[in-house]
């Protein structure tokens, strides 16, 4: 038997998480803002431009996943609004509502996410 879902509920979390991953990526760019005005203070000696680099190439790798997961919380809004939110992308049936709990952005029930996986 499949469990309605309470759409509503969905909506107010994905829109809690969108505000709460917004919220993390501006301090991230912020905190990169400060690091690298910071650092131009100072001579750089090898291993500082090394940790820098390595800084600056993880704060990018964290903002390019915070700007995914918001797109696929967007993604999961406009379904809201189109009414086919919580409907597989590969076979059209019901994501099972408690993988929709743990991840609300969901776009594949567990089945077709395995499938995709182990391609």
């Amino acid at each position: 038997m499949t469990q309605k879902l309470d759409v509503e509920k969905f909506k107010k979390m994905l829109l809690d998480e969108r505000k709460r991953l917004e919220k993390e990526r501006h301090a991230n760019a912020e905190g990169e803002a400060d690091r690298g005005s910071e650092l131009s203070d100072y001579d750089n000696h090898p291993a500082d431009a090394a940790s820098e680099t390595y800084e600056r190439t993880k704060n990018y790798a964290l903002g390019e996943n915070f700007k995914e997961i918001i797109d696929r919380i967007d993604d999961a809004l406009r379904k809201i609004e189109e009414d086919s939110y919580g409907l597989c992308d590969r076979c059209g049936e019901p994501i099972n509502v408690e993988r929709l709990k743990a991840i609300p952005y969901a776009t594949f029930c567990i089945e077709c996410q395995g499938t995709l996986e182990t391609r």
